[in-house]
């Protein structure tokens, strides 16, 4: 999306692509440790646009370490909170340094009811030109809108459709985000979930699964994803308000991607 970031994003897909993969460098704003299922608040809901059926107010801070490149790290603080029926969060991440990555403010609204809930997503993204700078001049800014939806299928049974970029204007963004549809099926102690996303210009897309368990204060999670074949590995702490959460995924090209994060409410 970004001229000054690109050689960054260019240079790790053209090291998959040099090893037969084809999964692009997913560098994303707001992607925070959390398993697939439930929906998370603050940051994966501003990622993936899927509302938290909590109402319950969160605060959470996260960074990322795409790949091991120091180029490439993502910082980011959001917020999310309800009432009744309504949920709604806010967040600011920045990616890469000055001069060479981007600052990106995003925004979500929606509403959840017994068995469903639904939000629409709002983002803007910018070349960084300082320590924190979104001051924007032209086309150095861009937009993005979408949303995703969640239901009950069955007793235990989970489905969610996710698209954070229906809508596009200006820059492009460091990452197509296309249509994603998934399943979560609650088995006692264990949450097993499969999704899927289209590609632009492919014929197959990306597919990841998962399964998740907790244990009182503490819960962990395992993920598998294709194009090219790797794996993750997440836990998560909860200590009265305070829940820290690490998540590491793995690739057979580039190093280890690491994610934390710290987060004050939330539900329990």
């Amino acid at each position: 999306m970004i001229p000054r970031a690109w050689w960054v994003v260019a240079l790790a897909a053209t090291l998959v692509a040099g090893a037969g993969g084809t999964s692009p460098l997913l560098a994303q704003d707001f992607d925070l440790p959390a398993p697939a299922w439930p929906p998370a608040a603050a940051g994966r809901w501003l990622e993936q646009a899927l509302p938290p059926a909590s109402a319950t107010p969160v605060l959470e801070a996260g960074i990322v370490r795409w790949h091991g490149l120091d180029a490439l790290v993502t910082r980011s603080i959001a917020a999310g909170a309800g009432w009744r029926r309504l949920r709604a969060g806010i967040g600011v991440s920045q990616t890469g340094e000055p001069d060479l990555g981007w600052t990106t403010l995003a925004s979500v609204l929606g509403a959840v009811v017994p068995g469903a809930g639904a939000s629409v997503r709002i983002a803007a993204r910018r070349d960084r030109t300082s320590g924190f700078d979104f001051d924007a001049e032209g086309l150095a800014i861009g937009a993005e809108a979408g949303g995703g939806a969640w239901f009950e299928a069955r007793d235990r049974l989970h489905l969610w459709a996710s698209a954070p970029q229906i809508w596009l204007h200006g820059s492009a963004p460091p990452l197509e985000r296309p249509l994603e549809i998934g399943a979560a099926a609650d088995l006692g102690t264990v949450t097993i979930w499969l999704s899927r996303a289209g590609v632009p210009g492919r014929a197959t897309g990306g597919r990841t699964g998962g399964l998740s368990t907790a244990a009182g204060p503490l819960s962990l999670w395992l993920t598998a994803r294709d194009r090219p074949l790797r794996g993750g590995l997440g836990v998560a702490a909860r200590a009265g308000l305070l829940r820290a959460a690490c998540e590491v995924d793995s690739h057979p090209v580039l190093r280890e991607t690491a994610r934390l994060s710290l987060a004050i409410g939330g539900a329990r």
